[in-house]
C-alpha cells in the first residue's frame, strides 16, 4: 500500500512538472509565432476589438523611434490590458521572420505583433515609422501619430477615451 501511494506522488508530481513546463514555453515564446497579417485580417482582429481602445503600431526594427517607443507600448499595456485597451503591432521588416521574433523576445513585447501581410500601409498612408492609429471603444479611428510619442501624453489619451 505505501508503494502505491508513493507511486502516486510521484505520477502526480510528474505531472504537475509537465504542466508547469507546457505553460511556460506555450507563454514565453511569443515571438515564435508571429505570422504575416493582411488588411482584411487586420479588419478582421479591429472589429473582434471592438468595445476597446485600441492603439495599432506601425514600426520597424531597424527604426530607432520605434526602439524608442516600444519600452511605452510594453508598459502601456500592463497598465490597461484589464481595462478596455489593446496594443496590436504590425512590423515592417523585409527579413521580418528572421529578425522580428528575436526583437520581440529581447524587448519583452507583451503584446500581439504581427509582419505586414500586404495593403496595410496603403490604407493607413504609412509615411514614417512609427506610426500609432487609435481607435475609440465604437471602433473608429480618433487619431494618427506620426513618430515617437510619449507615455504621458498615450497616458492621457487612453484615458480619456476609457471615459467614452
Amino acid at each position: 500500500m505505501n508503494r502505491t501511494i508513493f507511486h502516486f506522488k510521484y505520477v502526480c508530481l510528474a505531472f504537475l512538472l509537465t504542466l508547469t513546463l507546457f505553460t511556460f514555453s506555450t507563454n514565453s515564446h511569443a515571438g515564435d509565432s508571429i505570422k504575416k497579417i493582411t488588411l482584411s485580417e487586420l479588419k478582421t482582429v479591429l472589429e473582434s476589438n471592438k468595445g476597446k481602445v485600441v492603439i495599432l503600431d506601425l514600426w520597424a526594427t531597424w527604426c530607432p523611434p520605434c526602439r524608442k517607443e516600444i519600452p511605452v507600448f510594453v508598459s502601456l499595456y500592463n497598465k490597461y490590458k484589464d481595462k478596455g485597451v489593446e496594443i496590436i503591432g504590425i512590423a515592417y521588416d523585409e527579413n521580418g521572420l528572421e529578425v522580428v521574433p528575436a526583437f520581440v523576445k529581447k524587448n519583452g513585447i507583451n503584446y500581439p505583433v504581427y509582419l505586414d501581410g500586404g495593403g496595410i500601409a496603403e490604407a493607413y498612408d504609412l509615411q514614417a515609422y512609427p506610426t500609432a492609429i487609435i481607435y475609440g471603444k465604437n471602433g473608429a479611428v480618433v487619431n494618427k501619430h506620426i513618430g515617437f510619442v510619449s507615455e504621458k501624453e498615450f497616458d492621457d489619451e487612453i484615458g480619456e477615451l476609457l471615459k467614452k
